[in-house]
């Protein structure tokens, strides 16, 4: 199923952030809205609708207020009714606390579809709100793991339960990084194919560890160890040393995983007595930054190996 917001959760979240009011059509607010783009209906109320998307939310600024309310009233009742009559429509959001004509009243009463004012001006308002619909329609998935920042990267440590995911990341924490969330990790894609992770309302904050019990991060390192978003660019998997398939040496290998069908890069680090596991993910996450930059140390490495093997060849 697509996913959608209702017209009232735009007034319940962002009522007082856009000075937002509704002003007719209240029993259109469980309409659906299923897209984060907004439509400006200016073309419209000339009488052209080619392609027009009935889908969108439709934001009624000075200019197409101005033009709108120099013609008829009979005839502002039919485009009106033409726009919002359809099946998909959503809402209408009037900027610059202008006030509804008489058509507008009647029509988004009638047809029972919320009609929002604000004191934005609609350049304004239309940023704020596909920014605000962007994240809340993003495809989503909940992830069993740990989100951290290291060095300004997004770190999600996962593995199975018990290998010491929640330890690593309160070392990380302790040597002065940040946690997103512990345990659930919730990863929105936005902008085509870039990943967000959050943690959930309940879980914010906090962290669990064997043997201590939950402990809040935010009272206990401070509010500058904690970050409430991160874009997820890496991920490293924790296993067992005696798991481990296929151990790397050098890292000349790439290893990729999925999510919401975008590859990361992964790395796997085996779990073993003495490993200092806070450290090696520092290390990891330094070496991923590195390769963002096209610098890869096994490739150079590999490189000069080759060469050193050429010229002693040459040299025979």
């Amino acid at each position: 199923m697509p996913q959608f917001l209702r017209v009232k959760q735009i007034l319940d979240e962002k009522k007082e952030d856009l000075r937002l009011e509704l002003i007719a059509g209240e029993k259109g607010l469980d309409r659906k809205i299923t897209v984060s783009d907004i439509s400006r209906p200016g073309l419209a109320f000339t009488g052209y609708f080619g392609h027009f998307p009935y889908e969108r939310t439709q934001v009624i600024g000075k200019s197409e207020f101005t033009y709108l309310d120099s013609l008829s009233f009979e005839r502002q009742i039919e485009l009106l009714h033409k726009i919002f009559s359809h099946k998909n429509a959503t809402c209408c959001i009037l900027t610059q606390k202008l006030g509804p004509t008489k058509a507008m009243s009647e029509v988004f009463s009638n047809l029972a579809v919320p009609l929002l004012r604000t004191e934005f001006s609609s350049s304004a308002l239309i940023g704020e709100l596909i920014y605000f619909l962007n994240a809340k329609l993003a495809p989503s998935i909940k992830l069993h793991g740990v989100l951290v920042s290291v060095y300004g990267l997004g770190v999600l440590l996962v593995g199975k339960s018990g290998i010491g995911k929640s330890e690593c990341a309160l070392e990380l924490v302790k040597r002065g990084h940040m946690l997103i969330a512990d345990d659930v990790v919730n990863i929105t894609k936005r902008s085509g194919s870039a990943l967000f992770g959050t943690g959930i309302p309940l879980s914010k904050y906090l962290i669990e560890v064997r043997g201590l019990g939950i402990i809040d991060i935010k009272n206990v390192f401070g509010i500058s160890n904690t970050l409430d978003e991160a874009r997820v660019e890496l991920v490293i998997k924790l296993e067992e040393w005696n798991m481990v398939s296929k151990m790397e040496r050098l890292g000349l290998d790439e290893y990729f995983t999925e999510i919401l069908n975008v590859q990361l890069p992964e790395v796997t680090i085996p779990v073993g007595p003495g490993r200092n596991l806070a450290v090696l993910v520092e290390t990891a996450s330094l070496n991923q930054r590195l390769k963002d930059k096209g610098f890869y140390a096994a490739r150079e490495f590999d490189e000069r190996v080759k060469k050193l093997i050429s010229d002693e060849s040459h040299g025979n």
